[in-house]
């Protein structure tokens, strides 16, 4: 895993100063701690500097900006590619010559090549930055399910672009702006919306896609190397398959999955909540790998939080040399610290057992496997069955009755009231959209959060709570879908990314392989994820070939902390009461915030809400953003 910082300018014989892209590299340091790379190119207007994590291949020569044979392609590569042999092969007999056993030379030499094409070929987590001499173009690419972070600031002078924001705002090329539009879907979803950021002059380069710029006209052209969506668009009604077909099949792609993400030439760790995701991947990883390191978080203060039980009956079963942290002692001034590292706000209070962890688990191994993506490929969230039972009851209501009857009842309901996001979903459009399943702030809460004189969010009714995946009949099959492109994208991977690296460690994700994708949304049908009663269905018929009889399916606790509980701790309440009082005036309401935090209690669930203030609060301290004066 890496990091880097690159420009390009419109004209050449223009470049920013070296020591500024040098400060710059070095702000993302803990991307990469074990080697800085630099080049630049007058004559192109061109720069890239590099941070590595090494990896695959650690010696110097597999060191970054890496250049193809001619000289004439500068890669810049954050990620890891695990189909690379497979490629190096291909490209070995179209004559390329390789003189690293690195994963990046493949990208270089196929670009080379197979041009823009090579995308589709990747198969793996990355963001890559490439300088076409020849061409004179720059290209920048994400991968499929977007594990890896890439930013950019398009100018009139030219495009620059980084793998955090940070190291784009010490260039001093952006205003700092927050765009309100923006900052209002942050309140309300939790995370920033997709291709954008906080910063209205920032974007970040969506998943699946590329871009490429002309410095000629001055202009970026993105498009989309790979879709599920047009596929989904594109496919026929899948033919029935027998539970033996798909459960086989998951069993081979998952195992084959697991092989290649555990390939590495460094010390490789699984992380074990005890869940049925984890758990699996560790069973299926122990049969080609033995004494694996496992990992888990455990909070014994608070046993309904706590699965460090359930992970070591799995580490047991598989002979596993089982790590449990202790992270019930998590101080809320962590947030700080976190501030750092998240340098777009997100609302997850889940990154600070992931923060730890990562802390941890980085002490043994530089690099980990985890569990992302089997919830949203699988279903195994509790608010598919319940949205799927709401759906069902809701079917003799007509819509225009509910959702005015559900926003009546719902504006007499104080914040965080217990019900009252059942009440949302049950005025919710389910036989076309998909509602807004975060527990945050709704359209007038967020105003109110806000001091209107300074920050006028005056036009928060745009923000929908819907989207546009109506063609998508199939409700189970819409909602993954969403969550998919969405949740998972811009909350779960951008937590994971931040707190694995701010440790430089990489996490990769084997439900995430494109081939697992592919195979969970084209050929399982949703009645083998999600019913009204059962969720992970398919999952679980695996996990009983895999798993030890006694492990328990039917549990869902999540990565997550009990920031209820928490709230009723002495220490993080002072510590919320005193980060509150401390808030600039000019730009927080803190007669409104101040009563959330009191109104914290039995019926109230507004620990998320408070937390993810707070947070926005240290972020707001650290950045010193400039609000716009006008919505």
């Amino acid at each position: 895993m890496c990091g880097f910082v690159g420009y390009k300018f419109n004209h050449s014989g223009v470049i920013l100063p070296k020591d500024l892209m040098l400060e710059a590299i070095e702000m993302i340091h803990h991307r990469g701690p074990d080697h800085t790379g630099f080049w630049e190119d007058q004559s192109h207007g061109a720069a890239l500097a590099h941070k590595r994590l090494s990896i695959l291949d650690i010696s110097e020569r597999a060191n970054q900006p890496l250049f193809n044979e001619n000289q004439d392609i500068a890669v810049c590569f954050n990620g890891e590619i695990y189909n690379y042999l497979d490629l190096k092969a291909q490209l070995t007999k179209l004559g390329a010559v390789f003189h690293t056993t690195s994963d990046t030379e493949v990208i270089s030499e196929g670009y080379a090549l197979w041009g823009k094409k090579v995308f589709e070929k990747l198969e793996g987590m990355f963001s890559i930055a490439i300088v076409d001499k020849q061409k004179n173009r720059i290209i920048l690419a994400r991968d499929r399910a977007g594990e890896k972070p890439l930013f950019y600031l398009h100018k009139s002078e030219g495009i620059f672009f980084a793998s955090e924001i940070k190291a784009l705002l010490h260039l001093k090329l952006s205003k700092k702006e927050i765009d309100l539009q923006n900052l209002s879907y942050l309140f309300s979803k939790g995370y920033s919306p997709p291709s954008k950021s906080i910063f209205s002059d920032i974007s970040k380069l969506d998943a699946a896609s590329y871009l490429e710029f002309n410095p000629a006209t001055g202009e970026c052209k993105i498009d989309k190397y790979w879709s599920i969506e047009n596929q989904l668009l594109q496919s026929k009604q899948s033919p029935l398959r027998s539970d033996e077909y798909l459960v086989s099949k998951l069993e081979s792609l998952l195992e084959d999955a697991i092989d290649k993400q555990l390939n590495a030439d460094v010390p490789v760790g699984m992380l074990l909540s005890g869940g049925l995701d984890s758990s699996l991947l560790v069973g299926l990883a122990a049969r080609n790998h033995d004494n694996l390191n496992t990992f888990n978080v455990a909070f014994k203060e608070y046993p309904s939080f706590d699965e460090s039980s359930h992970a070591k009956l799995i580490a047991n079963s598989f002979n596993c040399n089982h790590h449990e942290i202790e992270a019930s002692s998590i101080h809320p001034s962590m947030f700080e610290k976190l501030s750092e590292f998240y340098d777009e706000p997100m609302f997850d209070t889940s990154m600070l057992p992931t923060y730890v962890l990562s802390e941890a688990v980085s002490k043994h191994c530089k690099v980990a496997i985890g569990g992302d993506g089997g919830d949203e490929l699988f279903g195994g969230y509790p608010h598919y069955s319940k949205l799927l039972r709401i759906r069902n009851q809701s079917l003799s209501v007509p819509y225009f009755i509910r959702s005015s009857l559900s926003r009546s009842l719902r504006h007499f309901m104080p914040t965080g009231f217990k019900g009252k996001k059942t009440l949302e979903f049950f005025g919710s459009d389910l036989g076309r959209g998909y509602p807004n399943i975060a527990e945050f702030y709704s359209t007038s809460e967020i105003g109110n959060i806000f001091n209107a004189k300074n920050i006028p969010l005056s036009h928060p009714n745009k923000l929908t709570t819907s989207n546009n995946t109506h063609y998508i009949k199939d409700f189970i099959a819409r909602a993954t879908f969403h969550d998919f492109t969405h949740y998972l994208k811009e909350d779960i991977l951008v937590k994971v990314d931040r707190a694995s690296m701010a440790h430089s460690l990489e996490i990769r994700s084997p439900f995430l392989d494109k081939r697992v994708i592919e195979f969970a949304f084209l050929e399982v049908p949703s009645s083998e994820k999600v019913t009204t009663t059962h969720r992970k269905i398919l999952l679980k018929k695996l996990a009983a070939k895999v798993l030890p009889k006694t492990f328990d399916y039917e549990r869902k606790q999540g990565f997550s902390i009990p920031i209820n509980s928490f709230l009723n701790n002495a220490i993080w309440h002072e510590y919320f009461y005193q980060k509150i009082s401390d808030a600039d005036p000019e730009i927080f309401n803190k007669k409104f915030i101040f009563k959330l935090l009191k109104s914290s209690g039995k019926y109230r669930n507004n620990g998320e809400k408070i937390a993810a203030l707070v947070f926005f609060m240290c972020w707001v301290e650290r950045y010193q953003p400039n609000f716009q004066s006008k919505a």
